[in-house]
């Protein structure tokens, strides 16, 4: 036997997605209940294990012998099911261990996992969805969900099941016979997934990184129980607290209650929106003394980082450590490590002086020293949540972590020697950046001294996104505008420095525009620009620059409403008419000669020219005058914009402008118009519109008014601003804000360098700052620039340096973009920058250094919804649903980067792996080690570069604790 296939059916009471697999198979009603298996690739058999049935011998002997491949999906699970069930049996299930706590599960060492499998290669993490993705012949069975609810989880006791708390497979045997099936198809279908990825097999380096995976998530850290205790009591009684004094000062019924709250706030002058964390800091700065007391009251009744607490207190196993913490592989574009329960990634953080005193006197339960001493106790046990993690007895923790590893890693791909040099050098690298910016020496407590804080707020805000910029080319999208284009700022055609990626960022839409909140804008009435989300919120209009690809000048119009009128009467038409030629006129052939009538009283020309003669060929016809109205000025206030429509043509309805039926009797021109001076009328009798008699015209909404930009999209436009600017209500300006919240997206941010001397250009038609969507400067506000000395005049300046002392970092961005682009249309292999692309199977691959591959699965370029191109590809978008998913080039960059900074981890754990890891975090790694251990000796090998990475910089820096903390 070389491999065998298993997945298991079981029972238990524990909650298995709360506390995960390691409690869920400690539970004392644990049981195995179904154990599908296959020899290699031999028919699937099921052994009923809940009917007395047994695992064959050799079976039972392959799952201990590490020379036989035991494969499954989600192996993790199965192994620690099969590791509690072999220990009942009085089986050794890891010989080789001689730490007890550790030997009490199966050896990874010859476990392979198929969900591993597709996770390296794009592939979703569930064996349904795998399926699906692949197209398999066998796919798994859909009724699955309910008999696992039916046979694997308590049931509630009822009068009808004669108050039993489980269903067993006597109480249904036709279910059970389905389940059976049920259980014989999941291995089935793992064999299939097994089959159609054999040509992409997982490297042999990559196994091993699993089993490093497992071995950790298997030794768990542990937690200090009394510690945790205390925590969960306190919080309740504080809690209990703080209900009565709210209730005490407010009257309210529940005071938990949003709604309410919000209620009684605004009784009192105060109306929010939300009650969040940052929404209420802001209102604490500026209420009275009683709503800022209920404010606070309500902060520290809210805090929902101690229920961590709870989560910890669940998922501790009998030995009080927390397991199965981390997911191999679960962020499966980059390969970086997921956190699972507690989540370690995302834990407050601590700023006590002295953490060891708090918690002690919370282990003490000393709810009067704690309010003394701390006040608000809620936030003090939220700041204690690391400090519940403890090493074991006679041991320490080592906590060692890299320093700047994304920066460094990026530096080093983008060939950015002088940054290199300064982590070489181990120098400050915002001093660096701030004299690199201002060519004059910086140092953190000498000379320019004050320039390090700027180089610092750069280096943390300075990197973003767009739409159509208007160009003396035309419309082109912002990411591939180039110096040879000028922009249009509202008055000039302007040159710019160039166009810089700022990474991904959260956006409004708003007229047309999507931007982030921050972003400045212009808009009708005011001197200087303004924050995008503002405007949004009280509806001023944007100012309009750019039309399509023509160009607006600022100030008022100087063209004649008739003339204006004859330019809009084409872009009305939402809907095209019946009868109405689609080819040329040019070419019509006339079959009569008749006299033209009142031309010659139009054009008094003398000479027998083309257009005035006596005779032409040509049909006779005369003149019509418009019974129409004339289209009322727009943009008066208080007027609705009056348009003419016939409810004998397209019905256009009010609230579906777009969705007009079709009626009998349509007809090329409803109204009449005049002849223009020097137009050949070219129709024919036959074809001529009979007179209609004068209608007044109906009123059309302008906001649900569809209108067509000539030469500019082929789709029409929804008009969505409004007649005027005015001040909104204060209840319009607070519906409007959450809707705001709740259409708001995420979209990649760029940044036009230096647009002409205003500082502007025109996208989207509308004029912004040259900050760029969301751009630098709203950027670097956002980081609070400005609350930390610098002036707002400065902050467009301090990006621009900012980017010209990187220049390699830009480039890398275009040159990855070009090299992905080229792979996947010409499904040719392309190298740049150490990294290799490769097209093969349906898969854009890309090498790392560290020969691990990149998968996107199915790469196609295509147009994006600037008018440029973008590489699509499928995968498991933020719904969670496989999708078709849109990247570019500095996207693909920071997955590169984050790749390569999670193998740097994997090769310092692998280094380290004889000091016991028993936790990671992003860059950072907790050893559990003997005290004798030195910090200086992890250090060192953590810091130690990987061979494929030559001539990156590494450093680790460290501490030891007696319980973990962040230094």
């Amino acid at each position: 036997m070389e491999n065998l296939s298993v997945d298991l059916e079981t029972f238990s009471s524990v909650n298995l997605g709360k506390c995960g697999v390691y409690k869920y198979a400690e539970s004392d009603d644990f049981e195995i209940l179904l154990f599908g298996y296959s020899v290699d690739g031999s028919e699937v058999k099921v052994v009923d294990l809940a009917q007395g049935e047994t695992i064959p011998e050799v079976v039972l002997s392959a799952l201990t012998d590490e020379t036989v491949t035991k494969w499954a999906f989600n192996a993790q699970f199965e192994r620690v099911c099969l590791s509690r069930y072999l220990r009942d049996k009085g089986i050794n299930v890891n010989p080789g261990q001689t730490v007890k706590s550790e030997g009490l599960f199966l050896n990874p060492s010859s476990w392979h996992c198929t969900m591993i499998w597709s996770a390296t290669l794009g592939l979703p993490m569930s064996l349904e969805s795998v399926g699906a993705v692949l197209g398999l012949d066998k796919q798994k069975l859909t009724e699955g969900k309910n008999l696992i609810k039916y046979f694997c989880l308590p049931c509630n006791p009822t009068k009808v099941n004669g108050g039993r708390t489980r269903n067993k497979y006597f109480h249904d045997k036709e279910k059970w016979e389905l389940f059976k099936s049920y259980n014989k198809r999941d291995v089935e279908v793992e064999m299939s997934i097994q089959e159609k990825l054999s040509r992409f097999p997982v490297p042999d380096f990559l196994w091993q990184e699993f089993y490093l995976d497992q071995t950790i998530n298997d030794r768990g850290i542990e937690i200090d129980s009394l510690f945790v205790d205390s925590a969960i009591k306190l919080d309740q009684e504080v809690k209990t607290h703080l209900v009565s004094e709210i209730k005490h000062v407010t009257g309210l019924e529940n005071p938990n209650s949003v709604l309410q709250m919000r209620s009684w706030l605004k009784k009192h002058g105060l109306e929010m929106e939300s009650l969040g964390k940052k929404e209420v800091a802001k209102e604490l700065k500026t209420v009275g003394k009683e709503l800022a007391e209920v404010l606070r009251l309500r902060q520290q009744l809210a805090k929902s980082s101690v229920k961590k607490y709870t989560v910890m207190k669940n998922a501790a196993c009998m030995d009080y450590r927390e397991r199965g913490m981390f997911r191999f592989y679960g962020a499966n574009r980059t390969g970086r490590f997921a956190g699972r329960l507690v989540q370690l990634q995302n834990l407050p953080q601590n700023h006590f002086p002295d953490l060891a005193e708090a918690r002690s006197l919370v282990k003490q339960g000393n709810v009067e020293a704690l309010e003394m001493l701390y006040e608000d106790i809620p936030d003090t046990l939220s700041q204690l949540i690391r400090t519940a993690f403890i090493p074991r007895t006679g041991f320490k923790f080592i906590v060692a972590d890299f320093s700047a590893i994304e920066a460094r890693v990026l530096a080093w791909l983008a060939g950015e020697k002088w940054r290199m040099r300064v982590f070489a050098e181990g120098k400050d690298i915002y001093c660096s950046s701030a004299s690199q910016m201002f060519g004059v020496p910086v140092e953190k407590h000498g000379v320019n001294g004050h320039l390090r804080q700027k180089g610092k707020i750069a280096e943390l805000a300075c990197i973003a996104e767009g739409e159509l910029v208007l160009t003396d080319e035309g419309l082109v999208p912002i990411e591939e505008v180039t110096t040879k284009q000028k922009v249009w700022d509202g008055e000039n055609w302007v040159n710019h420095n160039g166009v810089v990626f700022k990474g991904v960022k959260e956006v409004i839409e708003y007229e047309g525009l999507r931007a982030t909140p921050d972003h400045l804008v212009w808009v009708k009435g005011k001197p200087k620009p303004i924050r995008f989300i503002e405007s949004a919120i009280c509806k001023t209009h944007l100012i309009q620059t750019g039309d399509g690809r023509r160009t607006i000048r600022l100030g008022e119009n100087h063209k004649c409403r008739e003339t204006l009128e004859s330019k809009a009467k084409p872009l009305l038409c939402i809907d095209t008419m019946r009868r109405v030629r689609k080819r040329s006129m040019a070419g019509l052939k006339q079959s009569k000669v008749g006299q033209i009538k009142r031309v010659s009283s139009l054009l008094a020309a003398e000479t027998n020219t083309n257009m005035v003669r006596k005779a032409a060929k040509c049909c006779e016809t005369a003149m019509h005058q418009s019974k129409r109205s004339k289209l009322q000025k727009l943009w008066c206030k208080r007027d609705k914009v009056v348009l003419p429509f016939c409810f004998r043509s397209r019905l256009v309805d009010f609230t579906r402008g777009r969705q007009c039926a079709k009626r009998l009797g349509i007809r090329s021109d409803k109204y009449k118009r005049q002849l223009r001076k020097r137009k050949y009328p070219l129709c024919s009798k036959n074809s001529q519109s009979k007179q209609q008699a004068e209608r007044y015209p109906n009123t059309v909404g302008a906001t649900i008014l569809a209108i067509r930009k000539i030469g500019s999209y082929k789709n029409a436009i929804e008009r969505n601003g409004q007649r005027r600017n005015h001040i909104k209500s204060k209840y319009s300006c607070r519906t409007t804000q959450k809707k705001l919240a709740f259409n708001r997206s995420k979209a990649r941010v760029y940044d036009i360098r230096n647009a002409g001397p205003n500082h502007r250009f025109t996208v989207s038609g509308k004029l912004v700052h040259n900050c760029g969507y969301g751009g630098a400067v709203g950027a670097l506000k956002a980081m609070g620039a400005l609350d930390m000395g610098l002036h707002e005049d400065g902050l467009q300046q301090l990006v621009n340096d900012w980017r010209s002392a990187n220049p390699h970092i830009v480039s890398l961005w275009w040159d990855v973009d070009r090299a992905v682009k080229q792979c996947v249309r010409e499904h040719v292999s392309v190298r740049t920058h150490n990294i290799v692309f490769t097209y093969k199977s349906g898969f854009l691959i890309i090498e790392l250094p560290s020969k691990r591959c990149l998968y996107y699965v199915k790469p196609r370029v295509e147009e994006n919804k600037y008018g440029g191109e973008s590489v699509t590809y499928e995968g498991v978008g933020s719904t969670k649903k496989w999708e078709r998913l849109e990247s570019y080039g500095p996207k693909f960059v920071e997955n590169i980067t984050q790749a390569i900074a999670r193998d740097i981890l994997i090769y310092a754990m692998q280094t380290l792996k004889e000091y016991r890891i028993v936790a990671h975090v992003h860059d950072e790694a907790i050893i559990e080690t003997d005290k004798n251990v030195s910090v200086q000796s992890v250090c060192e090998l953590m810091g130690r570069t990987p061979p494929w990475a030559e001539g990156l910089v590494l450093r680790a820096d460290g501490y030891e604790c007696e319980f973990y903390k962040k230094d």
